[in-house]
């Protein structure tokens, strides 16, 4: 089920998983997304048909309040049996690279809300997914089935050319209840261009009310430290005096991270040739496509990483018990930024890193800290291929932040980490994707500790600098 706000020109509509499939290949869309992202584009499809004969560019840009954007939707992964055998992973727990391609469909819907205009005579703005700012997860959803989702969400800062828009997950059983628990959140941050690619103005918003301002404010300050970590990035950055003391460190003095690995032995590589199948409603490679592929591919190797700490015969520091064999869960995916659209028939690269772990962070603070040896970064990279000249350029960059647990405990009260192993940097270029992996796992930290999380139990005694 999709609601839209009252007085909206397109009717809300349901439409089982099948039915919904077949609809959207008559508006060019493909088959083989999920029921709901298949619904969610058949909805734009009908929001946006009226302009079909536009022709003039917008020139008027209504104000709209948050709450004209407002969208929810359903997920029903218990009571419906067709769903659930979609949404339904090896480990008999909701399928997370689903979910990505759901919200990224989900937020495109409320990006055109907000910048549609209502004149049938203008053509129908372009909205491109420029970053998936942050995405935690506070309860591990992804280990059970047990209970149907509802997706909510809305604009909630709007500038000049940019919007962004929140996104939250929770039980349908909480639907009523005025403070329910969240299971995840994530800000997705959209850009609107003309025909020739140029930013495009998009409509202001209006705050009305004390939580519309303080949203309004909160993606005002995420704004700008989106434009004061560009600034900071070990791209274009040299690293902090302190971090080059520990990279230094851990380089140079000899068994420096004992038992290490190299970043390249858990390297995993994947490539693939854009198919038309993936395209979305502009006809390019689906965003959420793009995040499917990739966290599948730093999901395999989180779970080869698991096994390669799980299987060292050597004495594990952090857990008298030695190394065992671990089950990951993911924690968060951070700054997913999209450099360049991606084309059917191009040649898309993959490669997946494990970055950091929460035992080098134990090494470097002088204890071993078993909740932290649990954490690790994942780094994913897509880089496109031009087929004429053989060079490739970066398309996207993904970080994906996961627990390693006992496979065994699936409870969120219940969950018993096991540690990994620390990740040795061998080079220059290894040592910026290892303190930038850092820096990343420290923040999903706090993130956890600020909202109590389903790792907190295993991380609140932990004091990190």
């Amino acid at each position: 089920v999709l609601s839209l706000p009252a007085g909206h020109p397109t009717t809300p509509f349901g439409v089982t998983m099948a039915r919904g499939t077949r609809r959207m290949l008559s508006s060019m869309v493909s088959s083989v997304r999920t029921g709901l992202t298949a619904r969610l584009w058949q909805q734009r499809w009908d929001m946006q048909k009226y302009k079909q004969n536009a022709s003039k560019m917008q020139h008027a840009f209504p104000p709209k309040r948050p709450k004209d954007s407002f969208l929810r939707a359903e997920l029903k992964v218990r009571s419906d049996e067709l769903v659930r055998d979609q949404y339904l992973n090896f480990r008999g727990g909701l399928r997370f690279a689903l979910l990505l391609e759901d919200i990224d469909a989900f937020a495109g819907n409320i990006a055109f809300m907000h910048c549609n205009d209502g004149d049938p005579e203008t053509i129908v703005p372009t909205l491109v997914t420029a970053s998936l700012d942050r995405l935690d997860i506070h309860d591990p959803i992804t280990l059970n089935l047990g209970q149907d989702f509802v997706l909510e969400g809305n604009v909630s800062w709007a500038g000049r050319t940019s919007l962004q828009i929140d996104v939250s997950l929770f039980p349908k059983s909480e639907l009523d209840v005025s403070n329910s628990e969240h299971k995840l959140r994530c800000s997705m941050v959209f850009v609107c261009v003309d025909q020739k690619g140029k930013a495009f103005p998009i409509n202001p918003l209006i705050l009305e009310t004390p939580q519309d301002e303080k949203r309004f404010n909160e993606g005002e300050r995420a704004n700008l430290v989106r434009k004061e970590e560009r600034k900071r990035s070990l791209k274009v950055s040299p690293p902090t005096e302190e971090e080059a003391k520990i990279l230094h460190r851990a380089m140079t003095v000899p068994d420096g991270i004992p038992d290490g690995l190299p970043m390249a032995a858990v390297r995993m590589q994947s490539v693939t040739i854009m198919q038309p199948q993936e395209r979305n409603r502009a006809g390019k490679v689906f965003g959420g496509f793009l995040m499917h592929s990739a966290y599948e591919l730093a999901y395999a190797t989180a779970c080869t990483f698991a096994a390669t700490s799980g299987n060292s015969t050597k004495v594990c520091p952090q857990d008298p018990q030695g190394w065992r064999l671990g089950a990951p869960t993911v924690l968060a995916l951070d700054d997913v930024s999209f450099a360049r659209p991606v084309s059917i028939g191009d040649v898309v690269k993959f490669r997946a890193d494990v970055v950091y772990t929460g035992s080098n962070e134990s090494i470097l603070m002088g204890n071993q800290h078993p909740g932290l040896s649990c954490i690790f970064q994942v780094r994913v990279e897509t880089r496109i291929v031009d087929l004429k000249t053989g060079n490739d350029a970066l398309s996207n960059e993904f970080h994906f932040t996961f627990l390693n647990r006992d496979p065994e405990s699936s409870h969120v009260m219940q969950l018993k980490p096991i540690p990994v192993k620390p990740i040795e940097p061998l080079s220059y270029g290894e040592g910026m994707m290892w303190l930038d992996g850092r820096r990343r796992m420290l923040e999903a930290l706090e993130v956890v500790r600020e909202n109590k999380g389903f790792a907190y139990p295993v991380i609140q005694d932990l004091t990190t600098e």
